[in-house]
């Protein structure tokens, strides 16, 4: 499976690059495009594609399970091609906003991926080997995720940080390119993964509550990591942003070392949301800068687990000719959380303080861990009654 799972990776880091790299430097954009702007615009703008995506990521799912997920895929990195495109030439503000939205309506390469990727796993594949494949897409993510706003950092002494975007724009179309490469899947055609014990409405439910509350937590920590570093006594922007990227580093070297089980998510789900929820509280509660490094990664140990038990549960509720739409549906859910995260970190410090969000994310994460108990427990054991003596 390495000859379509390469490839998939490799153009889904091109697409994560591209999306996960300008958004950090959204200040620096509209102070050349529109130095007038009022602050909080850049915050608007920095969530705005992520809201799109939320809005039409199931819509883009069910067309995918009717017309083929491969041409889901082609065209979220069509979309990003043409969003970040219309950045790079936009006259003006209004322009700037429109790219934007084409950028998130046309967007959700994480989701086309991981239902394209579901058509390739067959029953013949390995129990356990779809989830495995979502735990690299997840690599490849937090991979951009890392290295874009470094590389692109430096690239910002190139010149006007709106140029970057024309760019950019020929990265999605490099994964276009990659993915036109890859076989075909059949439209209508039953998912080849098939869930061994079919989940119910209410413990699909449950699924999407801890994606949502696991989602909301992680994001309602990044905001704001820098100034709280500075507020600790970590001076050095550098380190700031190496402890901010630590989490994700963790995940990184620690992927390729863990497997997990193939079949089973209860157990690394809930201990990973338990440690993270731990790294988050120590986070909220310490003064001490030597306890920073230690709890972030603890916060990335939790990360890969909690994430390694929701790619199991995926992988067994993405079957039928539905996983268009349950990946779709699951992105949507995290989408929706990253963007309430993101504006709650920004009540929570200008009312709190910076160690606000991080408990917040203490209680999310504790609430993940009750919502994820909960689809998971044991099934309720029949009474027994003696058959009556005739």
């Amino acid at each position: 499976m390495m000859r379509v799972l390469g490839p998939v990776l490799a153009a889904h880091y091109l697409a994560a690059f591209t999306a996960l790299g300008m958004p950090v430097f959204m200040p620096r954009v509209l102070a050349q495009m529109a130095p007038h702007a009022p602050a909080w615009l850049a915050g608007v703008l920095y969530v705005l594609p992520t809201i799109c995506t939320a809005w039409t990521a199931t819509i883009w799912g069910r067309l995918a399970d009717r017309y083929g997920r491969r041409l889901s895929l082609l065209r979220a990195q069509a979309g990003l091609a043409l969003g970040f495109t219309l950045a790079g030439f936009a006259p003006n503000l209004a322009w700037f906003v429109v790219a934007l939205v084409i950028q998130g309506t046309c967007g959700g390469s994480l989701a086309a991926a991981n239902a394209y990727l579901a058509t390739q796993f067959g029953r013949e594949a390995p129990r356990g080997s779809l989830a495995r494949a979502l735990d690299w897409t997840q690599f490849s993510a937090r991979l951009a995720m890392v290295s874009a706003p470094a590389l692109l950092g430096l690239a910002m002494g190139w010149g006007a940080a709106q140029g970057l975007y024309r760019y950019l724009a020929l990265l999605p179309l490099a994964a276009f390119a990659v993915t036109l490469a890859l076989p075909k899947d059949r439209p209508h055609a039953g998912s080849a993964v098939v869930a061994r014990v079919a989940p119910t409405w209410r413990d699909w439910s449950g699924l999407l509550a801890v994606q949502f509350l696991f989602c909301f937590a992680m994001v309602v920590t990044f905001p704001y990591f820098v100034p709280y570093a500075e507020h600790l006594g970590i001076a050095h922007d550098a380190t700031a942003g190496l402890l901010y990227s630590l989490p994700h580093l963790v995940y990184l070297v620690a992927l390729p070392w863990w497997r997990g089980s193939a079949v089973s998510p209860q157990r690394p789900l809930l201990i990973g949301l338990a440690m993270f929820s731990v790294a988050c509280l120590i986070q909220a509660w310490t003064n001490a800068a030597p306890w920073i490094a230690p709890a972030r990664c603890l916060y990335g140990a939790g990360m890969l687990l909690a994430i390694g038990g929701l790619n199991r549960a995926l992988g067994a509720r993405a079957g039928g000719g539905n996983a268009g739409h349950v990946f779709g549906l699951f992105d949507a859910c995290g989408k929706w959380a990253g963007a309430l995260g993101g504006l709650a970190a920004g009540v929570l410090v200008s009312r709190i303080d910076l160690s606000a969000p991080f408990a917040a994310a203490t209680l999310a994460g504790l609430a993940a861990v009750a919502a994820a108990a909960y689809v998971f427990r044991p099934p309720k054991r029949p009474l027994h009654v003696p058959a009556s003596d005739t």
